[in-house]
């Protein structure tokens, strides 16, 4: 070979190699895409006003917040239901503690149902791809459920959604969802309807004349209109870029509304629901 021949052979072994060292910075396999997204994740606790049938029942709050050394998430997921403005005795509650590992999959979760006197609690450990194991509140072992892949949770492919940076408008994805409540694992599908700007209540006070909590300021967000589950199950949500929701449907005919803190916690139970999320189609680019 020439030092013509050379010289061509070593300018297009370069440009190969340029090309590729591009293809891997700018265009990530998925593994590599997903791993960063989830580095990104930023901790924080969002607060929610639950509504059944336009009329306030309660409050809700999801607190995320990552483990040491980058390992993964923990996810807390509390909705407290005030049932006299519903004519029903007491109150009930459901809450969830989620630990995620570093690609969002299941790795443990306590579920916690209490209505009025009686309190419900599951245990459910994942091993692997393999299994899940179910254990009461005494932490005796109540069951197994045999499994093929991993296993995600709804707050974990929530943050997935927006770990994976790949949610544009008409895309579909499939994944499997451990339910606490059907001791089981699903196939569910998502997807992505629409994307656009939210505006919901950041911060509230006190009204001088009427004393009641009003809001002050606004966030705004970009998020994602997204349906997970098909017919009668079928549900639809908002979810912001960071994977928190922001608005939807979630169990039990329940609807819930991100707020200020003051706005979720002290607002009168039965008063109606005001259009506090709003979203704000934007400009084509």
């Amino acid at each position: 070979m020439g030092r013509a021949g050379l010289a061509v052979f070593l300018l297009v072994a370069w440009a190969a190699a340029l090309g590729w060292q591009a293809k891997r910075v700018f265009f990530p396999a998925g593994a590599e895409r997903l791993a960063f997204g989830v580095s990104t994740l930023p901790p924080g606790v969002a607060y929610y006003a639950v509504f059944r049938n336009q009329l306030r029942a309660g409050w809700g709050q999801v607190e995320i917040d990552t483990l040491p050394a980058a390992s993964g998430f923990f996810v807390r997921d509390r909705v407290l239901l005030d049932q006299p403005s519903l004519g029903v005795a007491g109150r009930s509650e459901r809450s969830s503690e989620e630990f995620l590992d570093a690609g969002l999959n299941l790795d443990s979760l306590t579920h916690t149902s209490i209505i009025g006197e009686d309190t419900a609690k599951i245990r459910a450990v994942a091993e692997g791809d393999s299994v899940v194991r179910l254990f009461d509140a005494t932490g005796r072992q109540t069951g197994r459920v045999p499994i093929l892949e991993s296993v995600t949770t709804t707050s974990g492919w929530r943050l997935r959604l927006a770990a994976a940076g790949e949610a544009e408008p008409g895309r579909r994805y499939g994944v499997v969802v451990f339910d606490p409540l059907a001791a089981s694992a699903r196939e569910q599908e998502i997807e992505i309807l629409e994307t656009t700007s939210v505006v919901y209540p950041d911060s509230a006070d006190t009204d001088s004349i009427s004393g009641i909590w009003i809001p002050v300021r606004e966030d705004t967000v970009r998020a994602w209109r997204v349906q997970s589950g098909q017919g009668d199950a079928a549900r639809e949500t908002w979810i912001d870029e960071d994977g928190r929701l922001v608005d939807g449907e979630i169990f039990g005919g329940l609807r819930v509304e991100r707020t200020a803190f003051e706005l979720a916690f002290f607002t009168r139970p039965g008063s109606a629901a005001r259009d506090s999320v709003r979203s704000q189609q934007e400009e084509p680019e």
